[in-house]
C-alpha cells in the first residue's frame, strides 16, 4: 500500500480508538521505552506534544519522566509558511497555546529556542512504520527536514499504536528512516541502527 492510502487508513483507525484506550496504550509504549536503558543516559530529548483531536500518543507521560530525572526536553515549534520547525526548550512553567491543527506550542517561541545540534534523542510522530524503519506521517515533511539538520548520532525513535506493516510502497530517496520503533507490545531495532550499538 502506498503512503497516501496508509495515511488515510491509519489516521481513521487511530481516531476511532476510545480515549481510555489511548491513555492505556500510551502508558504501555512508555513502559516499552523504559526497557531501553541506554537512551535514558543522554541529555537532550526532542519530543512532540500530542494533538488530542488526532488521538496522538500522550507524550506528556515521557516528558514528565524526563524532567523528573533531570533531562533537557525540547519540543517542535512549526513554521507553516516555510514548512520548517524550531527546537524549543520545555519546562514545567512554560505557557502553551494551541496553534494551527491543534498543535500546542510555547509563547513566545524565541524565548525558548535552542540549537538543534544539541539533540541526542528524537521521538518522532507517525501513523505507521514498516519493518525497514520507514514511516508514514501527516505528509508535510516537517520531520524529514528537521532530522536532516540534526547530528547523525541522534537516535530517532518512532512511536505507534499499531504493529509495523511489511513494507511501505513509494518510499522517496529523501525519506528518512527511524532507528527504533515502539508499539504497546514490542520494541523494533532496525538494521541501520544495529550497527551503531
Amino acid at each position: 500500500m502506498n503512503k497516501k492510502k496508509l495515511r488515510e487508513k491509519y489516521f481513521h483507525m487511530r481516531k476511532s480508538i476510545p480515549q481510555k484506550e489511548i491513555s492505556r496504550m500510551s502508558y504501555e509504549i512508555f513502559f516499552q521505552l523504559k526497557k531501553i536503558f541506554f537512551i535514558w543516559k543522554k541529555t537532550y530529548y526532542h519530543i512532540f506534544l500530542p494533538i488530542y483531536e488526532y488521538k496522538e500518543i500522550d507524550t506528556f507521560i515521557m516528558i514528565n519522566f524526563l524532567l523528573k530525572i533531570g533531562k533537557c526536553v525540547t519540543i517542535p515549534c512549526s513554521n507553516f509558511r516555510e514548512l520548517s520547525m524550531d527546537n524549543c526548550l520545555f519546562h514545567n512553567n512554560i505557557i502553551l497555546k494551541k496553534k494551527k491543527y491543534g498543535i500546542l506550542e510555547p509563547i513566545p517561541i524565541h524565548k525558548y529556542t535552542v540549537s538543534i545540534s544539541l539533540i541526542d534523542v528524537i521521538f518522532i510522530p507517525l501513523l505507521i512504520f514498516d519493518l525497514k524503519g520507514y514511516r508514514v506521517g501527516y505528509g508535510k515533511g516537517f520531520y524529514d527536514r528537521f532530522i536532516s539538520s540534526c547530528e547523525k548520532k541522534a537516535i530517532k525513535i518512532g512511536l505507534s499504536f499499531f504493529p509495523p506493516i511489511g513494507e511501505i510502497k513509494n518510499i522517496h530517496k529523501n525519506d528518512l528512516s527511524i532507528d527504533i520503533g515502539i508499539t504497546p507490545n514490542h520494541i523494533f531495532f532496525f538494521e541501520k541502527f544495529k550497527g551503531k550499538l
